[in-house]
């Protein structure tokens, strides 16, 4: 492993302990390992969760597409799975410089908009 996935490890640690229990967190099959391109919640009501965050200085995105909601594959039929997926998903700011202090930030910000509405 390099010294960066290590560093995307912690990280991505450090979320999964602060977030458990306030958001669903990312998974992986046991014995696989995760890439971490990109860390990414499920949560409901996305969209006003993604702009309260937003609104705190957090750069947050949308976590996933749904690949038939886009141009050339529109209406190839419904998948339900898929809309689900990208109405929670929520991918929250990873780099390898992120420090404890703003993990408690997002953690903390995502706790009120999530507990609170």
């Amino acid at each position: 492993m390099t010294d960066a996935g290590a560093r995307y490890d912690r990280i991505a640690a450090g979320y999964t302990e602060r977030l458990s229990g306030i958001v669903t967190t990312p998974t992986t099959d046991p014995g696989d390992r995760h890439g971490w391109q990109a860390y990414v919640v499920q949560v409901d009501d996305r969209d006003r969760v993604m702009e309260g965050l937003r609104a705190q200085g957090v750069q947050c995105q949308i976590g996933t597409y749904a690949l038939h909601r886009l141009g050339a594959y529109r209406d190839q039929g419904p998948f339900p799975g898929a809309d689900a997926a990208f109405e929670r998903a929520l991918a929250l700011p990873l780099h390898p410089r992120l420090t404890d202090g703003e993990l408690d930030r997002v953690a903390e910000g995502l706790d009120k908009l999530v507990s609170h509405h």
